[in-house]
C-alpha cells in the first residue's frame, strides 16, 4: 500500500524541529514570516546550568529544547499535540502509518542523522540525533517513508529499516526513543497580531523575571560574574557551539550571534508589517546585541574571561532594555 499527503513544504535551515509544525499551519491557511514560530517558543534567549559532576560542568545554551520550545508554543497559539515516545519501534511504526492513513502529517525525532541517506555530508560517516523531521506518506513495496525535512525542498525517502534505527536515540532532557507528535489544531487559530503580542509578552517576561536565575537576563548578568572560575575547557566549546547555527565549533563566527538575528528579523518584519515601530527598534538592539554574542564566542574561543564577562554585561544590558519596550507594546 501507498499513501500520501500532499501539503506545502518550506525550506528553511537550522528550524528542523519547528518545520514540520509550519508546514502544517500553512497546509491549514496560515503561513507565519520565517522564524516567526522559533522565536515565540523561545529561540534566541539564554540559559546558564552548572553541574559538578557533568561534562561539561558548566554549559550555556541560547536556543530552546524542543520538547519545551512545542510546549510553550501550545499555550500562545492554543493546538494540541499528542505525543509518543518509548515505545517499541513496531508500535511507534503501526501509529505512523495509522495518522498517515487519517490524513494526519506526523513530526519524527529526535533521530539520528548518521542514518538520513539525502544528507551525504553525515550518513554512516556521524552521529548526529537531535534532527526532526515531517513523516507525510509510506510505501509498503519500496519499504520507504516519505517524508519532508527544512533543509531540502521535496520529498525525501528514508527505508523502514533506517528510519528504525534512526529513531533509537535517547537524548537527555530533549528527546526519548522512538517519539512522534500529530498536532491537532483548533478550527479558527489566533490572529498573527495577537499570537506575536502574547508570544512576545510572554518572551520578555521569561528574560526579565525568569523563575529562576538560571534563564535570562539574570543568567548572563550571573555568567559575568562566574566566568573568571571557569577551568573546563570544554564549557567554553560548549558556549560558542550553543550561540552557532547549527551547533558546532565554528573557524569563524559569522553565525554565532545566539539567534539574536533570528528574533531582530521577526521583530522587524511584524513591526514593519502592524506599523510598531518600538519592534522596530527592538530590532535594531537584537541586531546589535547578535553582534555582540559573536564577539564573545570569539573571546570564549581564546579563553579571554575577562572580554567574555564585560561583552556579556554589555548584551545583557542592550537585551534588558529591548525586552522593556517589547514589553511595553505587547500589552
Amino acid at each position: 500500500m501507498r499513501k500520501i499527503i500532499d501539503l506545502p513544504h518550506r525550506v528553511c535551515t537550522s528550524t528542523c524541529y519547528i518545520n514540520g509544525l509550519e508546514d502544517i499551519f500553512e497546509w491549514k491557511g496560515y503561513r507565519f514570516p520565517d522564524y516567526f514560530l522559533s522565536v515565540m517558543g523561545g529561540m534566541g534567549e539564554f540559559t546558564y546550568l552548572k553541574f559538578r559532576n557533568a561534562n561539561p560542568p558548566e554549559m550555556v545554551y541560547c536556543g530552546a529544547n524542543p520538547k519545551y520550545l512545542l510546549k510553550e508554543l501550545e499555550k500562545i497559539i492554543d493546538f494540541k499535540q499528542e505525543v509518543i515516545e518509548n515505545r517499541t519501534f513496531r508500535y511507534t511504526f503501526s501509529k505512523i502509518k495509522k495518522y498517515i492513513d487519517e490524513g494526519k502529517p506526523v513530526v519524527a525525532g529526535a533521530l539520528d542523522m548518521y542514518y538520513l541517506p539525502y544528507f551525504e555530508s553525515t550518513y554512516k560517516k556521524q552521529h548526529i540525533p537531535i534532527h526532526y523531521i515531517l513523516i507525510v506518506g509510506y510505501d509498503d513495496k519500496a519499504e520507504e517513508i516519505l517524508i519532508k525535512d527544512c533543509t531540502y525542498s521535496g520529498l525525501k525517502r528514508i527505508s523502514f529499516k533506517e528510519i528504525e534505527k534512526a529513531l533509537d536515540v535517547n537524548v537527555k532532557g530533549m528527546s526519548r526513543k522512538n517519539t512522534i507528535r500529530v498536532f491537532n489544531l483548533p478550527e479558527r487559530l489566533p490572529e498573527e497580531i495577537d499570537i506575536a503580542r502574547k508570544g512576545l509578552r510572554y518572551r520578555a517576561e521569561k528574560m526579565l523575571r525568569p523563575p529562576v536565575s538560571m534563564f535570562g537576563i539574570p543568567a548572563m548578568k550571573k555568567l559575568s560574574r562566574e566566568i573568571a572560575g571557569w577551568s573546563n575547557e570544554a564549557s567554553f566549546d560548549h558556549l560558542i557551539s550553543y550561540a552557532t547555527i547549527p551547533p558546532h565549533i565554528p573557524k569563524k563566527f559569522d553565525n554565532s550571534d545566539g539567534m539574536r538575528q533570528w528574533k531582530s528579523l521577526v521583530l522587524k518584519e511584524l513591526g514593519n508589517r502592524y506599523k510598531i515601530p518600538e519592534w522596530i527598534k527592538a530590532s535594531a538592539i537584537f541586531r546589535s546585541s547578535g553582534e555582540i554574542f559573536k564577539e564573545i564566542c570569539f573571546a570564549a574561543s581564546v579563553r579571554d574571561r575577562a572580554k567574555v564577562s564585560k561583552l556579556l554585561l554589555e548584551a545583557a544590558g542592550l537585551e534588558e532594555k529591548a525586552y522593556r519596550i517589547i514589553e511595553s507594546m505587547s500589552l
